[in-house]
């Protein structure tokens, strides 16, 4: 299999205390032939005018070329920016703030190679290191069993986007992701089973860096139930961008596809299913006590499960201790978060 030419995407957004040593990391990949963007998502500080003296000073092997969205595009639609601008076969994504080590790209092309050309979705372990590039623990994410099927990938499991790389086939055959997607690390892999597998190299390729910008811990643990109110909900709209990326990517009829017709049609009903489902839930959370007793009566009228109506009237009859159990649960996890996904998080 010839060595073919491979993009490493750089997204940047307000980083630039850290953007020097990302992009010469970056500059320094013993892979080629390797294209490298520098891509700023219209930052109000310096970060761009540190790309662009970078890349103006570069002297080395690879091919280095510069990306300034006019207007902030949010992860979903910088991704789909780059994708159009990228020429490589694969995709290696890497975060602003974050270093990546020399062979990373080397080792993602190997992994390719030796999947047979059948990996569309490769990630690595990582190791978490702080402001000062102190190194704090390494964090191993091997494929759960199962990752490979997709009834186990629609009930979300990711990869490390942080470390994500994947074939360019998944944008070419299934098009932008949905504009306002936050968990591309959910959203691709998906795409990836379709076309054929998940590969994992258990050897830590990128620094994660730590810091107050980018630590769900560092955020308050005292949470109001409206502030709890206000996170379930956020976090209900970004999985019904994925549920709606999964419904879109389904739908797709392409040779390529390597899943069968008739597994692919229940899977499209079960994701309509869960759709249907969470949409509901979104609008019993923002609603009134009037919107929320409408809702129940609808998710009768539409065969909604007996759990989920249970759920409902809890919440209405018990707010109080509703919000209190979600408010703890909450608070638990933030303390104990251990967050690795920046791509997914910054710059939203």
């Amino acid at each position: 299999m010839n060595r073919p030419l491979i993009s490493l995407i750089l997204i940047a957004y307000n980083q630039e205390n850290y953007i020097r040593r990302a992009i010469e990391a970056s500059m320094a990949q013993t892979y080629a032939p390797l294209e490298i963007i520098l891509s700023d998502d219209a930052s109000s500080d310096k970060t761009f005018s540190i790309m662009e003296q970078m890349a103006e000073e570069y002297l080395g092997p690879h091919t280095i070329r510069l990306n300034r969205n006019p207007q902030n595009l949010g992860l979903g639609g910088h991704i789909n920016r780059l994708m159009e601008l990228a020429n490589g076969e694969l995709v290696v994504v890497a975060a602003g703030d974050d270093i990546s080590l020399p062979d990373r790209v080397e080792q993602c092309w190997q992994a390719y190679h030796d999947s047979g050309g059948k990996a569309m979705s490769i990630y690595s372990a990582l190791t978490i290191i702080d402001e000062h590039e102190r190194q704090l623990e390494t964090v191993r994410k091997p494929l759960p069993d199962g990752i490979n099927d997709l009834t186990c990938r629609i009930s979300d499991i990711g990869v490390c986007g942080c470390s994500h790389c994947w074939h360019r086939s998944v944008f070419d055959i299934f098009g932008p992701l949905v504009q306002e997607t936050v968990y591309e690390d959910k959203a691709i892999p998906f795409r990836s089973i379709l076309l054929g597998q998940i590969y994992y190299i258990d050897k830590p390729l990128v620094l994660y860096r730590r810091h107050t910008g980018n630590i769900s811990a560092t955020r308050p643990l005292r949470w109001s139930l409206s502030e709890v109110a206000a996170d379930v909900v956020k976090k209900q709209k970004r999985r019904l961008l994925t549920l709606k990326n999964y419904e879109r990517d389904l739908r797709q009829d392409h040779p390529g596809i390597r899943i069968a017709l008739g597994i692919r049609a229940s899977l499209y009903s079960e994701v309509q299913k869960r759709i249907r489902l969470l949409e509901l839930d979104i609008q019993f959370n923002e609603g009134n006590f009037h919107n929320r007793i409408c809702i129940i009566e609808k998710g009768l009228r539409s065969g909604i499960g007996l759990n989920e109506i249970g759920k409902w009237c809890i919440r209405i009859l018990y707010p109080f201790h509703f919000g209190r159990v979600r408010r703890h649960r909450l608070r638990d996890l933030r303390s104990h978060e251990q967050s690795y996904d920046k791509i997914s998080d910054d710059g939203v």
